[in-house]
Order: C-alpha cells, then sequence, then structure tokens
C-alpha cells in the first residue's frame, strides 16, 4: 500500500506538460586540412578515407533531440580569398550533409576560420545552413549574420520544446558583423556580447543555449576572467547550457539546477589538426557530452550530465579504453572542482563498449535520463512507469 500511495503522489506531483529533452555536443569540426581542396566524398589525411569511415562511432552517439558541433571551417564548394594566416580551412558542403542526415541539428559558426575565405567564404556558410534549415528538419545555428542578426539567437521547436540557440566567437575585428555586411559575433566587442545575452534573455523559448569560441589553445586551465565571463550566460540571460570550444583541449565541467557550462570540448573530428593521441592524460581527448533537461511548467531542471572522452579526434573519434577513461574523468572531475568548487562536475565512470562518465542529480527522470541515471544508483524514479 504504501508503494502505491508513493506511486500516486509522483504521477500527480509531476506536472502534466513536462518533456525530456538531450542535447549532445562535440566541439570542433572540418573535414580538410590546412589550404586542401575538399573533397565531397572522402577526407584526404594519412591516405583517402570516406567521410562516413570518419563518422562511424560518433553515428551511434548522436542520439539527442539537439546534436550540436562547432563548424571551425569555411562551408563552401569554391574557394574565397584565402587569408594569409597560418592554417586555412574549406570543408565541402557535402561532409556537413552527411553531419546532418547523421542527426547533427545545431552549429555554431563563429570563430577564428569562419572567415579563412574572406566575406565570400562567410557569406557561402550561412547561405548553406540557411538553404539546410527546412519545416521538416529545423536547424539551429548562429554566429554569422548581417548587422544585428549575427548575435540574435535562432529559435526552433525541437522534441516539442522552444530553443534559442546563440554564437558567438574570437575572430579578427575586420570581419565583424555590420549594419547590411554579413560578419561574424564578435566575443572580444562588449557590445556583440551584451547583444547575444540580451537576445536570449528576451527569447520566447523553454530552454537557451550559448556557444562561445574563446580560450588559449592548448591550456587545460582557465583563461583569467573566463569563469566570471561564461557565468554572465547563466546570471544575466537564463542560459541553460553554454558550450565553449576552441583550446583544443578539455575544461573544466560545472553545473546548477537548471544549467551546466562546458568550458571547453576540445576538438571532436577535425581533421585540419594535429595528433593527440599519446599525449598525457588531459591533453589527448576531445569530449561528446550530453546533458538531460526536464521542462516542465516551472522551467528547465537539469537531470544529468554525460561525458564519454574520445581518442582520434583528428579524422575518425572513438572510444577510449575503459582505464584510460577512467583516468581521463577523474583529471576531468579534478580541474572542474579546481575551477568551480562545489559547482564542478563530479563524473562517476561506467563502463561499456564506450566507457563515459555520467553525473545525475535526482528525478523524476525522463526515459532517457533514467536509462542513465539508474546504471549508477537505484531509486524510485527506476522501478515507477515513466512520469513523462
Amino acid at each position: 500500500m504504501r508503494a502505491l500511495l508513493v506511486l500516486i503522489w509522483a504521477l500527480l506531483a509531476l506536472p502534466a506538460a513536462a518533456q525530456e529533452i538531450v542535447i549532445t555536443f562535440g566541439g570542433d569540426v572540418n573535414f580538410a586540412q590546412s589550404r586542401v581542396r575538399p573533397d565531397p566524398a572522402q577526407v584526404v589525411k594519412f591516405g583517402r578515407h570516406p567521410i562516413g569511415s570518419t563518422t562511424e562511432f560518433l553515428a551511434t552517439e548522436l542520439t539527442g533531440h539537439i546534436n550540436f558541433v562547432n563548424v571551425e571551417t569555411v562551408v563552401s564548394d569554391r574557394d574565397g580569398v584565402q587569408q594569409p594566416k597560418t592554417f586555412v580551412f574549406r570543408s565541402h558542403p557535402e561532409a556537413f550533409r552527411h553531419l546532418m542526415d547523421l542527426g547533427v541539428n545545431a552549429f555554431s559558426l563563429a570563430n577564428n576560420h569562419a572567415y579563412d575565405h574572406g566575406w565570400q567564404g562567410m557569406a557561402d556558410t550561412l547561405a548553406f545552413f540557411e538553404g539546410a534549415d527546412r519545416f521538416d528538419r529545423p536547424l539551429l545555428f548562429g554566429g554569422i549574420g548581417a548587422g544585428t542578426a549575427a548575435t540574435a539567437p535562432r529559435i526552433a521547436e525541437i522534441g516539442g520544446v522552444r530553443v534559442a540557440f546563440a554564437a558567438i566567437g574570437i575572430g579578427a575585428a575586420g570581419f565583424a558583423a555590420d549594419d547590411g555586411v554579413t560578419g561574424m559575433a564578435m566575443w572580444r566587442d562588449p557590445a556583440h556580447y551584451d547583444a547575444a545575452l540580451a537576445g536570449l534573455r528576451d527569447a520566447e523559448a523553454d530552454l537557451r543555449i550559448l556557444s562561445i569560441h574563446y580560450g588559449t589553445e592548448n591550456q587545460v586551465s582557465l583563461d583569467w576572467g573566463q569563469r566570471e565571463d561564461f557565468r554572465r550566460a547563466v546570471e544575466e540571460a537564463n542560459v541553460n547550457l553554454v558550450l565553449g570550444h576552441h583550446p583544443h583541449v578539455v575544461r573544466a565541467v560545472e553545473a546548477g539546477p537548471d544549467h551546466a557550462i562546458f568550458y571547453s570540448l576540445g576538438n571532436l573530428l577535425f581533421a585540419g589538426g594535429a595528433i593527440r593521441d599519446g599525449l598525457p592524460v588531459g591533453q589527448d581527448y576531445g569530449l561528446l557530452g550530453k546533458a538531460y533537461f526536464h521542462i516542465g511548467p516551472d522551467g528547465p531542471r537539469l537531470t544529468a550530465l554525460e561525458a564519454v572522452p574520445l581518442v582520434g579526434v583528428h579524422l575518425a573519434p572513438a572510444p577510449m579504453s575503459a582505464w584510460r577513461a577512467e583516468a581521463t574523468l577523474r583529471n576531468l572531475s579534478a580541474i572542474s572542482r579546481t575551477a568551480a568548487g562545489e559547482a564542478g562536475v563530479d563524473f562517476t565512470p561506467l563502463a561499456g563498449i564506450a566507457p563515459r562518465g555520467a553525473a545525475c542529480y535526482g528525478g523524476p527522470y525522463g526515459p532517457a535520463a533514467r536509462e542513465l541515471c539508474c546504471r549508477l544508483a537505484r531509486t524510485l524514479d527506476c522501478d515507477v512507469p515513466d512520469l513523462m
């Protein structure tokens, strides 16, 4: 009888409109080395690799309602004016159509390689994503646009939830968005960041996501003032998920009742980057993350986080061995506590074909969070029917 009463209470306590939304995310992506003409069907690096072979593992993990990557490249089938930079990247649109076919539907366009082929390259990239956005496959993308459109959030209904997404990144000031000119949302322009936060704050949305491309390359510790700057998104704009990238290494993760901040995800599938395999623990991987949110009348609540450390992020991401993943997750938890104190996320290793870490924050869980969190500990939420 007691169990029945508890079940009835749980059913009554859960808001009728409650939903679960899962967000999967990784860092930097491109499909061709510097100044190499991209092939629409393969990646040329240490040989020729069909694009499908580079995403074989990712295809098994891109299971969120929203799946995000940072587009660290121009996306175009033609060259523009290549900039006088050490690294100049262009990827073929077919490579990103392939990612979309796998389920990727959220893209940051704001980074220091957005303008590698000049103004034309940026315009081509924006035109590609605008053309791929359809009623039957809505896309979230941001960080490039004319004037205020670069910092304005893009809003789409995904999984029954209205999601607002914006992106901002570091870059050459000469390519900043301006009135009537397609340019980039610039992190180092305080007015741009203020505008991005204001747009997210005022958006009519159930969930808010902000992508930030920033940080000293190959440095695991946070940059000076980074935590305060990233936390502005949570405190001033009610952002629920902040996704950082650019350093090419993974940085701290912190979480609160309705939000999470990933200060750097590292690389995900960065054909234009160096091999990281074999570097010391903490320097040798990219992070595929997952965030689980319960959306109810009172707003979003974070129920769980997941971290999948990956090797081979220079060409074909793959899971780590169990012992290496456990050491990596211990390192990630330690740097998260150092950077964020009690808010730092402590990931518990979970064994499996693809070892991963999890952090759970209590039910009621949706189906996906329950499947993850009941592997950590059995609770009442593991033994009652799906309450979503």
